[in-house]
């Protein structure tokens, strides 16, 4: 991800031809939680997996949660605004989180 960060900058560099990008230290902080946010859902899905939970579970659900998790941190911290078509996918997130979460599966009977 660094690398596709750093080359991805570049060509901006490159095209636009500046030499200088302007950051501070809001932007860094918050590019240093993301990260630190991605690394946890990385975790988190190797934990469930681990754990036996099917991968067509685990991974729409924190995939899911990750989006709805930073959605509240944008409303709350950031002081962004969303408009009825966003509340809706919010909505429309937690609906299908709860409906692959409590899915049972296949049954497997043994013996």
């Amino acid at each position: 991800a660094a690398l596709l960060g750093t080359i991805l900058v570049g060509i901006l560099i490159w095209k636009e031809g500046k030499e200088e990008l302007f950051c501070d230290k809001s932007g860094v902080k918050f590019a240093t939680l993301a990260g630190i946010s991605v690394g946890i859902a990385e975790i988190i899905s190797f934990i469930v997996s681990g754990m036996g939970v099917q991968a067509v579970q685990s991974i729409p659900i924190i995939i899911g949660g990750c989006i709805l998790f930073g959605s509240i941190l944008g409303l709350w911290m950031l002081k962004e605004k969303l408009a009825l078509q966003g509340w809706l996918g919010i909505w429309l997130l937690v609906l299908g989180i709860a409906l692959v979460a409590t899915d049972p599966g296949p049954k497997v009977i043994t013996g």
